[in-house]
């Protein structure tokens, strides 16, 4: 009877159909993740569930190796422009123009509907579609449900080299790195005195808010790492947006200049199109690379008002976010 009932387990366990722990589904719960023993292609665990841990302290330029991109050009590594959510690498092509390759860590959520090109370990690539002056590359770690990576390949000006085969390069090395476990902390750290210490959603307080018409001060959509924010109201189709970013020392050009709580500051209208007003402002300048970099906090306004009033409530807010800069 023993052996009977042996042979009958066995037979049920044989039955049972092997499950593929690796599936990109909608079921992206805590619970249904946790529940699932994730592998890489070769079989091996990942080394950590979350590689990119800290979202303030990880560094995106460890997701960039200019090495791997040396076969389509020169390399330059500039870990100092735009926000403090990117790293890029310069890449210049022979008889070609420079062609960009940017890493961005963007606090969204993985598309719903979108169907990976490939899947390696535990990172899906996504291909956008193709622009005329860009690639892009989305990609989703599994698990991580708050964030999603962006590898860009751009150019400003028309050129001969394609630009999907480059952002497939730095795609491949950046599912390398995350498959490879915890993503390198930037070393060293932020500056004392750098807006990286900031949070810009803190920066406008209620009270500065209102200078926007309805601005729902409560429902701030807070960008990666809280190095941006965006505001909308709720009785018209005024909209604000606030965020850091380096670059080159800003002038006058196209605007007016002015000082804000004793930093320089420009408020060009249209900057970002019709119907918007800029404010940027200089919070400081430190030597990188050839010359010197400023981060500048960035305040944009936008809605159906003319040019004038529009940058008057940007020039207005700007003063209130620099003042809480100042005051810290």
């Amino acid at each position: 009877m023993v052996a009977a009932l042996a042979a009958m387990l066995t037979t049920v366990v044989a039955a049972v159909p092997v499950i593929a722990l690796w599936a990109w589904n909608g079921d992206r719960s805590p619970q249904a993740q946790g529940a699932r023993s994730v592998r890489t292609a070769k079989g091996t665990p990942p080394a950590t569930r979350d590689p990119i841990g800290d979202r303030r302290t990880a560094d995106p330029c460890a997701l960039l190796r200019p090495a791997a991109l040396g076969r389509f050009g020169r390399t330059e590594l500039d870990p100092d422009y735009g926000n403090f959510d990117r790293c890029d690498v310069l890449v210049t092509p022979p008889s070609d123009p420079v062609v960009d390759v940017k890493v961005d860590l963007d606090l969204d959520p993985p598309p719903e509907q979108a169907k990976p090109a490939r899947t390696t370990g535990v990172v899906a690539v996504v291909e956008e579609p193709v622009e005329s002056h860009a690639c892009d590359r989305t990609l989703i770690i599994d698990g991580v449900t708050d964030m999603t990576i962006t590898v860009t390949a751009k150019r400003d000006d028309d050129g001969r080299t394609p630009l999907c085969p480059i952002a497939d390069a730095a795609t491949a090395e950046a599912v390398r790195t995350l498959n490879r476990g915890p993503l390198a902390r930037r070393s060293p750290g932020p500056h004392a005195e750098s807006l990286a210490q900031e949070d810009a959603c803190t920066l406008l307080p209620a009270r500065a808010l209102e200078t926007v018409p309805g601005i729902d001060a409560a429902d701030p959509d807070r960008g990666y790492g809280g190095w941006g924010c965006e505001w909308g109201s709720t009785t018209s189709d005024l909209w604000l947006d606030l965020w850091f970013d380096r670059g080159e020392p800003p002038d006058a050009a196209g605007g007016t200049a002015t000082r804000l709580n004793g930093l320089p500051a420009f408020v060009r209208p249209e900057a970002e199109g019709e119907e918007t007003c800029l404010v940027e402002v200089v919070h400081r300048t430190y030597p990188a690379g050839r010359g010197r970099t400023a981060e500048t906090l960035r305040l944009l306004v936008g809605g159906s008002r003319p040019p004038d009033p529009l940058c008057r409530m940007a020039t207005r807010l700007a003063g209130f976010a620099t003042a809480e800069l100042t005051r810290a």
